[in-house]
């Protein structure tokens, strides 16, 4: 039996067992095989050494950081996209609320200035010449008609404002509510005289 080509490279590199070796120095085959392997080696070692024509390494690296920096502007870029598209929703959607604010104000604002146009036709509906007044309801009438004359001043006041504010919605809610407390003042002034 011979030995396998593992045992014949350790024979032929010095590292095989005391066994192995007594087999290559009674066996001829195995010794021409070992003898084969140190030629080889030999015939191995003795060639020149090869590299390639060119080193081709500097141009790789080269275009790896070129890709790389491509990559990164690309997405510096994307990211430059992202936020500007940000801001531009940002300030549709900031310009759209303050948009439908105003509609909402302007909208709001109308509908009282109706209500209001209501009451004071309910009020001179109400309103007859030489009707009896207490002193009680006539102080309540004073008193109300006085804080809608000042309301309607500052109402005027504002008249040349462009857009409504919360501040004229609010005005205006304070007239239709004293408007309201008047008509109710006025039709139980109404309903006592016409007992």
């Amino acid at each position: 039996m011979h030995l396998s080509l593992e045992q014949l490279l350790a024979v032929r590199d010095g590292e095989a067992a005391p066994g192995d070796i007594a087999h290559v120095a009674t066996c001829a085959a195995c010794a021409a095989e070992v003898a084969r392997l140190r030629s080889l080696r030999a015939a191995l070692a003795e060639l020149p050494a090869e590299g390639p024509e060119r080193d081709l390494w500097p141009a790789t690296r080269a275009r790896l950081a070129a890709q790389r920096g491509s990559r990164r502007l690309a997405r510096a870029g994307w990211i430059a996209a992202a936020m500007a598209a940000m801001v531009t929703l940002v300030v549709g959607v900031r310009g759209g609320l303050e948009a439908w604010r105003e509609a909402r104000t302007v909208h709001e604002v109308r509908t009282l200035i109706g209500q209001s146009q209501r009451l004071e036709r309910a009020l001179q509906a109400l309103e007859a010449p030489g009707r009896v007044v207490s002193g009680r309801a006539a102080g309540t009438i004073v008193e109300i008609e006085d804080h809608i004359a000042s309301i309607d001043a500052q109402l005027a006041h504002r008249g040349g404002e462009s857009a409504p504010t919360p501040d004229l919605v609010s005005l205006w809610q304070e007239r239709v509510r004293l408007l309201a407390a008047l008509v109710n003042v006025e039709s139980t002034r109404v309903a006592y005289v016409g007992l």
